[in-house]
């Protein structure tokens, strides 16, 4: 049996718990997870004793252990460097442009994250992440978790011997929820960073559909303007309308059992975002986390024509009128027809297709 150890020191909690529940039914590799403290109190599937909480990685002993895969690196780069050269290490890569391509900062984004100017300065100047990010070109694998940012590695030409596909997303479940009411999730952080939430605004204020509504907005706000505009939106909207928001970080486990009740997953991604003032585009260099809730879940997402096409059955919009012609249009019946689409997508994506392709690639990345 090979020990695989993982590392998350900085932010995707979410995912890491992802992994726990593939690796976990794996007969031919053991485990351990080694997160920071602010990772380790967003945990709530994973078992403590499977948790060994770190404040270093060069201070921790990796020493037992067969290969190493590091949930996401873009911050201390330099503390993973002797790390690199002692063990086969799979790499994730969720922002291709800054973590791989290397591309420069934009100066459009410096004025459009004012508000973070501090911080982002002190990232280049005193951590130095502009030139401290190429210490990742020394991993045995690159690993992204979408077809569309494997492609975009291809097309680049670079690295691509070194990239592979970590299909992580299985379809855990698929029930089409008995209600009356069309329940509609917004997944993830309420921001205009990531998402066109001023458009999903502006386009339920104008709503009368034919159908009861339930919107959740399914992460927190990002500031007190957002806050208030949701809070508004409740006064102010149709009476076949219902809005539901969190002001705090939703857990893994209550955030997918509300997800598991929806008929429908908006997904309003925005073509273009940033990464520490480096462009980033959603779908071929960086991967929105709804592909994920779409797929796990069993659901339907509606996304901008923008975002590329997933291997799975969704609904699009190109503009602020199709989407509220769909909204308004709306009905359980339609939606159950939808999901006939579905099925075949969900055969593909079995838990035990993507486990075992997944223990074989951690068992491939030990023999290297």
């Amino acid at each position: 049996m090979k020990k695989i150890a993982f590392i998350e020191m900085e932010t995707h909690s979410a995912l890491l718990e992802q992994w726990y529940l593939l690796v976990k039914e794996m007969t031919a590799v053991d485990f351990h997870f080694f997160v920071s403290p602010k990772v380790n109190d967003k945990l709530t599937a994973i078992p403590k004793e499977h948790i060994s909480e770190i404040l270093s990685v060069p201070e921790t002993d990796f020493s037992h252990f067969d290969g190493i895969v590091i949930n996401t690196l873009h911050r201390d780069f330099k503390d993973y460097q002797k790390l690199f050269g002692q063990k086969p290490v799979l790499c994730l890569v969720h922002n291709l442009n800054f973590s791989l391509f290397f591309k420069s900062i934009s100066l459009a984004n410096v004025f459009k994250e004012k508000e973070k100017f501090t911080y982002f300065l002190k990232l280049y100047l005193k951590e130095k992440v502009a030139s401290g990010r190429k210490v990742i070109l020394k991993v045995k694998q690159f690993g992204v978790i979408s077809k569309a940012a494997l492609q975009s590695i291809k097309k680049d030409g670079s690295y691509s011997n070194q990239s592979k596909l970590i299909q992580m997303n299985y379809c855990h479940q698929s029930e089409f929820p008995e209600d009356e009411a069309v329940h509609i999730v917004m997944p993830g952080n309420v921001s205009n960073k990531r998402k066109d939430v001023d458009l999903v605004l502006k386009v339920i204020l104008q709503l009368e559909p034919q159908s009861v509504l339930q919107f959740t907005f399914l992460g927190k706000p990002e500031n007190d303007s957002v806050r208030g505009q949701l809070e508004q939106l409740k006064k102010n909207c149709h009476p076949n309308i219902r809005i539901t928001y969190f002001s705090q970080f939703i857990p893994w486990v209550s955030y997918s059992k509300i997800i598991s009740k929806a008929h429908l997953l908006l997904c309003p991604i925005k073509e273009q975002t940033s990464f520490y003032w480096v462009d980033e585009f959603y779908g071929s260099t960086k991967v929105s986390g709804s592909e994920a809730d779409c797929m796990y879940n069993g659901k339907i997402g509606l996304f901008p024509e923008s975002y590329p096409k997933m291997d799975w059955h969704n609904l699009y919009y190109g503009n602020e009128q199709q989407l509220l012609a769909i909204l308004n249009t709306l009905t359980v019946e339609k939606l159950r027809d939808e999901y006939s689409h579905l099925q075949e997508y969900i055969q593909k994506y079995t838990f035990e297709k993507v486990k075992n392709e997944l223990e074989a690639q951690l068992l491939e990345l030990t023999h290297n």
